[in-house]
């Protein structure tokens, strides 16, 4: 038995025992002792086969956002290494778990032009929680301590991803190899329930009793029942950002959940600015949240690691306690207020920028189709939404949904990578997937359509066509670039046919003319199979879309 595959298999072993155990491995054959050895125990493993090295670490991403816990990645050496750095980025700043193997040619042949060799140690430095370089060595026992430290530091506070760059010479196969057992043992992911020190609690309570605050929350990983208490507790109201997955019908029910705080925080109004913010989670999708709320006096986050979103927001204290065990400490310090008119104050601002949403907003068709959308999604089912101008329409119309979980990619924000991620997701679910991305972002992964055919159990993609990236008239430099804009910036792209595309795929296609036709569709006529619904939309509305947006501001009354 070869001495690699003897560590292989004491690393194999190692990440069963964790229950680590979803593998997406790319073709090559400098990865031939990880494959042979893995696929030998292939009952033991959930595995996927992702051709492109970019969509396979996109596809990995989507199903680690699903189990919250380590998808593996094994490809091999040279550019195919390279392929995994976006998605790896997206990872760490979005505090998903990976565990990325690379293999390597021996580490002599590195600067002296060999075929395929590139220096591959430590490539993704800036994004990775972890690495480690695997030599040609005939010691063995050690790769089970490389093993741990792969489950545990790219599981635990701050999650994200981490690096096994394994060397490997030629023979890579004896046809010894020895199977595997499954013996799942207690999980290296740390979940303990820390209490406040007494310190922590004098530094909080003055920061919030008797105060007029804000809860803050954005994509996050706790428990939104927790959340909800600590509002109670403290009587807040949330900024809930679409992420965050309060925008549920059940949480607006005795608290007070701001929907359309976009909109609210486009003015400057003294009116909306709290003594204290507690911040949970990552930052907000609006960047007109985080640009009026940014010289508050108190900012208070909550986050169980040292990586805290606080790129907007100066810091008073940091609290790394689980939110139950906050709510616990000072439920019964805090006196409850006899009536609150700072919050039943929110609940009127929220209620009447919706009104101001609906009547001119709606006119927008982006808007009114993405509305009725959201209104036909099955129960349970899972909504992706890309970004640029998706997630920020998202951001407007989402309004007390029903038992959907929405989900978003907004570490670094890119457009890239959408469609395998969506796949990874629907790979590791058995609830419908939904994905609404712009035309670009559709064109920018049209290759992880393989993926997703070969891998998604039931997905539906919404394409917004709406000729090019519209959000850059959205903006203001695109008034002073006029002659440049609609090719370098917008980049309209006349020559790609979605429809025959999605045939090319043996995708299902529709493309409906109206919201009826809409609701018909999502209801109805959608299979397990691909399905692609192109949305053919109206360039004019962007050129105007600032002009309706400052239409629903100016209806707003701020007056109490």
């Amino acid at each position: 038995m070869l001495n690699h595959d003897k560590q292989i298999k004491i690393f194999l072993q190692q990440l069963l025992n964790h229950s680590i155990n979803e593998v997406v491995i790319s073709p090559g054959s400098r990865s031939t002792p990880l494959v042979k050895n893995i696929l030998l125990n292939k009952k033991l493993f959930n595995l996927h086969l992702v051709l492109d090295e970019r969509s396979a670490g996109y596809f990995a991403l989507g199903k680690s956002k699903i189990s919250n816990k380590p998808t593996i990645l094994v490809c091999t050496s040279g550019t195919a290494t390279l392929n995994y750095s976006p998605s790896i980025a997206e990872a760490f700043y979005s505090k998903i778990p990976l565990i990325v193997i690379t293999a390597d040619r021996p580490m002599h042949y590195r600067d002296t032009a060999s075929n395929q060799t590139l220096n591959q140690n430590n490539i993704y430095s800036n994004n990775i929680n972890w690495f480690y370089d695997i030599p040609i060595t005939n010691e063995v026992n050690f790769v089970s301590n490389i093993a741990y430290k792969a489950v545990y530091l790219s599981n635990n506070a701050p999650k994200g991803p981490v690096h096994i760059n394994w060397q490997f010479e030629e023979p890579f196969t004896d046809g010894d190899l020895q199977t595997l057992i499954s013996t799942p043992k207690e999980s290296v992911t740390q979940d303990k329930e820390f209490k406040l020190n007494s310190d922590e609690i004098d530094n909080l309570l003055p920061m919030v009793e008797n105060k007029n605050g804000l809860i803050l929350v954005g994509s996050h990983s706790y428990d939104n029942n927790h959340i909800i208490n600590l509002s109670k507790v403290i009587n807040w109201p949330i900024i809930a950002d679409p992420l965050s997955n309060l925008r549920n019908s059940k949480n607006y029910k005795d608290n007070v959940i701001v929907d359309s705080g976009d909109l609210i925080y486009r003015t400057k109004n003294p009116k909306l600015t709290p003594d204290t913010i507690i911040h949970i989670g990552a930052l907000p999708v609006s960047k007109f949240i985080c640009n009026n709320l940014e010289n508050v006096k108190n900012h208070i986050f909550i986050e169980p690691s040292h990586r805290i979103s606080h790129g907007f927001f100066n810091m008073s204290l940091h609290i790394n306690s689980p939110i139950k065990s906050i709510v616990k400490a000072i439920e019964n310090k805090i006196s409850k207020r006899s009536n609150n008119k700072w919050k039943d104050y929110f609940k009127k601002i929220n209620v009447r920028t919706r009104l101001g949403i609906e009547k001119h907003l709606y006119g927008i068709k982006e808007i009114s189709y993405k509305a009725k959308i959201i209104e036909s999604l099955p129960k349970d089912s899972i909504f992706i939404s890309g970004n640029s101008l998706p997630i920020r329409i998202l951001d407007i119309v989402l309004n007390k949904s029903e038992d959907v979980k929405f989900l978003g990619n907004r570490g670094l924000s890119g457009i890239d990578g959408n469609i395998s991620i969506a796949a990874g997701i629907s790979s590791s679910t058995s609830s419908p997937v939904f994905l609404d991305l712009g035309d670009l972002a559709f064109a920018h992964d049209i290759g992880g359509l393989i993926t997703a055919k070969r891998n998604a159990k039931n997905l539906t993609i919404f394409v917004n066509n709406n000729k090019g990236g519209q959000i850059f008239n959205l903006l203001p430099q695109s008034k002073d670039l006029k002659d440049i804009y609609e090719k370098w910036f917008i980049t309209p792209h006349e020559k790609i046919n979605i429809s025959d595309l999605a045939k090319s795929f043996e995708c299902n296609y529709f493309n409906p003319n109206n919201e009826k036709e809409i609701i018909e569709i999502v209801m109805k006529k959608l299979t397990k199979n691909i399905n692609i619904i192109e949305l053919n939309l109206d360039k004019t509305d962007y050129t105007q879309y600032n002009s309706y947006i400052k239409k629903a501001i100016d209806s707003i009354n701020f007056e109490e």
